[in-house]
């Protein structure tokens, strides 16, 4: 595989570095002003041997290259390389099996379900200005030679009707809920349906990405899924700022819906599977089987969280309706000298007594002095971390096992059943004081490493 940060040009000429990232690209448009009119279908990629897996090498052309990256990606370095052995949008009847990849903890998904939008607003709002106006049409085209091309449209424009609360209201005078309210762009719907994703293995996944992933797309079966480092499966669209414009397409453009993904592995990872809404309202996801070794978890089901509130309201809270989760869900721990669970920035929140005491005795601090700044990073950049397994289920979407929290769109907690799972601890380091580990950590669980409440984090 070729990548985007390629230090050679393979042309011949410097000024011609192609952008090589995806190997296989199935229902994706020449271009954003150009859609295709019609799904790809019926596509199927396997090894020629159903008894063993082909080999996708994304590792020997894409050496580490870090750099600073700011924004969506957050900031610090990060391995900006990237290579897709598959992507899948506007695609209709797919599978893909039988694969091993070989990466290089390149900043990517190895397989990845994308919607084949047009990459405007994903909301036809404007609110970067002093106030928010949510406009009917987000663009215009501008004539030739304008300096800006597709701007805003003029504030004159007729914003859709608010009442003197500033509550958005129907031709009734009714209020409509501002996820509902706000006209959202319909290209983000485009996403991939019908599809099975087995068999897959990842060696070297990036911490935040890892093997599977599911941005968007409906009618989806995921079995067999292992990663070395990283995450098993994630479903979850786009990465949650301010300005990501998947999850500006509102609560039902680049959702995921009728999602089963079973028997999942994962080792010196993130996390098995993790799921997170955003904004989006998901429903019917099914999880069973998860064994996760030396890793921060094997189950994360998150809420949706982002840097603003009441400010953003085109990022309305979502959830995920019907999520059932069975089978074993199994959290094991066989390093204990040194941490190798490979993790993003939420796990730092829900370290064990044991992790604490690692970093106190590493570092010469006590339990209460320690910090995030001494947590060792890992290969993967700046953001992501080295810790000890934390619990089989960090069921971050409620406070508590006796409380959900507020399930509004505005704060986005919403409940999840663990009856049917048979949640297994083996090996997890106990410290002096303690007999036993949790099973589920909450999101009011969440603590800095000295021990404090996260009470920012918690009600982020």
């Amino acid at each position: 595989m070729r990548g985007i940060k390629e230090d050679t040009n393979p042309t011949g000429n410097p000024n011609n570095r192609p952008n090589r990232q995806f190997l296989f690209s199935f229902g994706r448009s020449i271009g954003p002003s150009k859609l295709s009119a019609e799904r790809t279908v019926n596509v199927q990629v396997t090894s020629t041997d159903p008894t063993r897996n082909f080999t996708v090498d994304a590792k020997t052309n894409m050496p580490f290259n870090y750099g600073e990256m700011q924004g969506g990606n957050g900031g610090g370095l990060v391995n900006l390389t990237r290579a897709i052995p598959f992507g899948l949008f506007y695609v209709e009847n797919f599978s893909v099996s039988n694969v091993t990849i070989e990466d290089n903890h390149t900043e990517s998904v190895s397989v990845q379900m994308f919607a084949d939008a047009d990459y405007k607003d994903g909301s036809f709002t404007y609110r970067f200005g002093s106030a928010p106006l949510y406009l009917q049409n987000r663009y215009v085209k501008n004539p030739e030679g304008s300096p800006n091309l597709n701007r805003p449209m003029n504030p004159i424009n007729i914003p859709i009707p608010t009442d003197e609360n500033s509550n958005f209201i129907d031709d009734s005078g009714n209020i409509v809920p501002d996820m509902f309210a706000i006209q959202r762009n319909p290209t983000y719907a485009r996403t991939p349906i019908k599809g099975s994703i087995k068999n897959i293995k990842s060696i070297n996944a990036h911490t935040g990405y890892g093997v599977v992933q599911v941005y968007g797309g409906d009618w989806i079966e995921i079995d067999n899924i292992e990663a070395f480092n990283g995450i098993g499966v994630r479903v979850e669209a786009g990465n949650g700022t301010n300005k990501d414009n998947f999850n500006r397409s509102g609560p039902y453009f680049s959702s995921a819906n009728k999602i089963k993904i079973s028997n999942i592995k994962v080792t010196n990872g993130f996390t098995g599977v993790w799921l997170k809404p955003h904004s989006k309202i998901m429903k019917d996801i099914s999880v069973e089987n998860i064994e996760a070794i030396d890793s921060g978890s094997a189950l994360l089901v998150g809420k949706g969280s982002f840097a603003c509130k009441s400010s953003c309201r085109d990022l309305t809270r979502g959830r995920i309706n019907n999520l059932t989760v069975s089978g074993d869900i199994i959290l094991r721990q066989t390093i204990y000298d040194e941490p190798v669970a490979e993790v993003g920035n939420v796990a730092t929140y829900f370290l064990s007594e044991s992790n604490r005491e690692y970093l106190a005795q590493q570092t010469g601090k006590s339990t209460t002095d320690i910090s995030r700044a001494d947590i060792e990073r890992n290969v993967s950049g700046s953001r992501w971390y080295l810790t000890f397994p934390a619990a089989p289920i960090l069921a971050l979407s409620q406070l508590s096992a006796t409380e959900i929290g507020d399930q509004s769109a505005f704060e986005g907690f919403y409940g999840v059943d663990y009856c049917d799972a048979n949640i297994i601890q083996d090996g997890l380091a106990l410290t002096d004081r303690e007999k036993s580990r949790p099973d589920i950590l909450y999101m009011g669980d969440a603590h800095t490493p000295n021990g404090e409440i996260a009470t920012d984090y918690i009600y982020k």
